[in-house]
């Protein structure tokens, strides 16, 4: 299979192909940086060859890459080489005059100047023999080779500070949700301590004794009865009726939370703001 065959099968197996052609005569890339196969009028590779070299008066030889993409870069399939002849090659070198008959084997051939002016001696380019060449070749491909793995690295540490900056966010979420949660965790237990502490342990407790009286006499009119006088003390045995039956109603009846929330209301009674919302929230619960 020739080369130019081999190239065009290569290119129909896959819209990703395609292949770079360098003129080896003057390292130029001939036609598009990547030529795919829709860019091959007709898949006739030859002719796309001398119509993007232009006018050539000899033999010129071209390297092509065959690569394939992926993702950003792109990777190394084969390469191959292929001479492009000019127009009617043939025919001049047949019109020149024969001047001795030496045997094809040991024939000479004149030096054809390059592009520099200077002779390429034995079809040599730039005066390199063929080890130099495909030397200058690796080289080339080793450089094509580092340029893809600096792509992908690039790549690869896009990602990974991509993810960080997404696991410092998360970082920082959890360590806000922590604090809450330990401020949630103080404010239980200061409220726990507090729902446990007796009431008769607090200094309201003991203003409530001296005003005791007061009170009773204060929530026994909003019952509609009439106002209790002044007893003389709440340790003393001479207590009005209604006054005793409060003290057992509270024995009998409410748990520790309830007498301290009874005794908080209590303590909050000379706040007028405070007894108006009292005011208000019994008028509403009476109602229904």
């Amino acid at each position: 299979m020739s080369n130019i065959l081999k190239i065009i099968q290569f290119l129909k197996g896959s819209e990703k192909r395609f292949i770079t052609i360098t003129n080896q005569e003057n390292g130029k890339l001939v036609g598009k940086k990547d030529t795919y196969l829709t860019d091959i009028p007709n898949e006739d590779l030859a002719h796309y060859l001398k119509y993007q070299l232009g006018e050539i008066t000899q033999p010129t030889l071209v390297w092509i890459e065959l690569r394939s993409k992926q993702g950003p870069t792109s990777k190394k399939e084969d390469t191959a080489k292929i001479e492009v002849m000019p127009p009617n090659y043939q025919e001049q070198a047949v019109q020149l005059p024969a001047v001795q008959n030496y045997s094809p084997a040991v024939q000479e051939q004149a030096p054809q100047p390059n592009f520099l002016g200077t002779p390429a001696l034995n079809n040599n380019i730039f005066g390199l023999g063929f080890p130099e060449i495909m030397n200058m070749q690796r080289k080339s491909d080793q450089l094509e080779d580092k340029k893809e793995q600096l792509a992908d690295l690039k790549e690869e540490y896009k990602d990974l500070k991509h993810n960080y900056n997404l696991k410092e966010v998360e970082n920082r979420e959890l360590l806000s949700k922590l604090a809450i949660a330990e401020s949630q965790k103080e404010m239980a237990v200061m409220l726990a301590k507090n729902e446990n502490k007796s009431f008769a342990d607090s200094p309201v407790f003991q203003s409530l004794i001296e005003r005791a009286p007061e009170l009773l006499s204060g929530i026994a009119a909003m019952k509609g009865a009439a106002p209790l006088p002044q007893a003389a003390g709440l340790g003393r045995p001479n207590v009005s009726d209604t006054h005793a039956e409060f003290f057992d109603y509270a024995a009998d009846n409410l748990n520790e939370n309830q007498i301290n929330y009874l005794g908080s209301i209590c303590g909050f009674m000379n706040n007028p703001e405070f007894q108006n919302d009292l005011k208000l929230l019994i008028q509403r619960y009476a109602s229904n």
